[in-house]
């Protein structure tokens, strides 16, 4: 019996560990609210007084080649030009503030602070059926591309745990799209997709909690 009673309380011990470990871990973004395990890209949005967790999904890219108009711009030796586009005129995901914060999964076999660094917060820019993302070019001469994308300042912010980076824009986002990318370390390419939203409109702000 004595055996018996000692084997319960050792299995109480331990799972009182674990669900202490389990509440320690969870990220709580706003009252109420915590990161799930699965998943890359998160915000908090705000319709009336109700907060909710938006998941942002990728969406992968489609490239331009812009054929007919490079043959133009040869015959007035100008150099060829690409670029990386959307289709769709807007993203799945929709955000009402303007003032949203971002969480992203730095996960992988990559070294996190190389991660870390190649998250980056671009806007993308309507053309007529489809969103482009970044505009690739060069010379009549060939030579080094360049490319070029709107990118929308930000601070960065480890949340505790080292799974999990917060992205802050410095300034309030203008209604629009836009979309989070891990930039590949060579310029001449870019990423395989991209983590598109929607900023509808709303002047308020979600209490991200103390992360």
């Amino acid at each position: 019996m004595r055996k018996n009673n000692l084997l319960l309380l050792a299995c109480l011990c331990c799972a009182f560990f674990l669900s202490g470990q389990v509440v320690a871990n969870s990220q709580e973004v706003a009252p109420g609210i915590t990161l799930p395990s699965t998943g890359t890209v998160y915000s908090v949005d705000l319709v009336g007084n109700k907060s909710s967790l938006v998941q942002v999904h990728p969406t992968e890219i489609a490239a331009n080649t812009h054929a007919g108009s490079n043959f133009a711009r040869s015959m007035v030796y100008s150099g060829p030009h690409s670029s990386i586009e959307l289709k769709g005129v807007s993203s799945a995901a929709t955000l009402h503030i303007s003032e949203a914060v971002f969480y992203v999964r730095l996960a992988g076999s990559e070294d996190p602070e190389i991660l870390r660094n190649r998250v980056k917060l671009i806007q993308l820019k309507q053309v007529k059926d489809r969103r482009m993302v970044s505009d690739f070019s060069m010379n009549i001469f060939g030579g080094q591309r360049r490319q070029r994308y709107q990118e929308i300042p930000v601070e960065k912010q480890d949340v505790p745990g080292g799974v999990w980076l917060k992205l802050v824009p410095e300034k309030a986002l203008a209604p629009g799209e836009y979309g989070i990318v891990f930039m590949p370390k060579d310029p001449n390419f870019f990423a395989d997709a991209v983590y598109d939203f929607t900023i509808a409109t709303s002047e308020k702000k979600v209490n991200s909690g103390g992360n």
